[in-house]
């Protein structure tokens, strides 16, 4: 089983920062919004003052069992109108990630259910490996082409992340966190969360997470040095 990573040792001087981060593995945008998160914290002056929670969002909230006909663009046609129009939207974000150094292939997405792939996120929060399942998942759906929804690759993707297998099983065979997953969504509510990729620094201020990683670690800095000063304007992330 995989071991838990240590916890960054904090002085008592240092003041945390909560950032939780909710996105979707079926959002292109939330495919390098990610990874601009995860290069934001590392521009940090000192990384390990940030608590990341990646939180589960569900965009296409459908039961699990009901898994889209068609290939993306089908599915795509259901929220922007027309295949025309979901095609333009995945060239935009295409453009987008190419400037990131980020291949993206829409054409190999096969959509489905997310809740399976957020609980293991979970899972790997608890073994110290959220970001690496997480940026895993996102890699093998919008590169690779594996469903999202199927178990079987979720267990092995899980695996070559560093959990262990048998545990992702069990995971995938039951419902374990669910409850948080139903956590997740009750507090995207609570704070205002209505699209993603969002990060919310300190429960407080939300942040756009498909901006740049420049613009965002900027705004940390800014908020780690002013937390009693005003809130800056909520920016929603961009559903796709």
């Amino acid at each position: 089983m995989a071991t838990p990573r240590p916890t960054p040792t904090q002085t008592s001087e240092t003041h945390v920062i909560d950032l939780d981060v909710w996105s979707d593995f079926v959002c292109g945008h939330c495919y390098y919004g990610t990874r601009r998160v995860t290069k934001a914290l590392s521009l940090l002056p000192d990384p390990h003052a940030v608590r990341v929670r990646w939180r589960g969002f569900q965009l296409d909230p459908r039961p699990a069992g009901e898994r889209p006909s068609g290939d993306l663009y089908d599915y795509l046609a259901q929220f922007n109108g027309s295949r025309a129009a979901g095609r333009a939207a995945m060239e935009r974000i295409g453009a987008i990630a190419a400037g990131d150094g980020l291949p993206f292939h829409p054409d190999r997405a096969r959509p489905g259910n997310t809740v399976a792939a957020h609980r293991l996120v979970h899972l790997a929060a608890q073994e110290g490996r959220a970001t690496e399942v997480l940026l895993r998942l996102y890699t093998a759906y919008w590169t690779e082409g594996l469903p999202i929804a199927d178990p079987a690759a979720l267990r092995d993707l899980a695996a070559g992340a560093g959990l262990d297998p048998a545990r992702a099983q069990a995971v995938l065979d039951g419902d374990e966190f669910a409850d948080a997953l139903a956590a997740d969504q009750l507090r995207a509510a609570q704070v205002g969360v209505t699209g993603v990729p969002t990060l919310v620094v300190d429960g407080r201020w939300a942040v756009s997470a498909a901006r740049p990683a420049e613009t965002i670690a900027a705004e940390l800095r800014l908020l780690s040095q002013e937390r009693d000063g005003r809130d800056l304007p909520n920016r929603k992330g961009d559903e796709a």
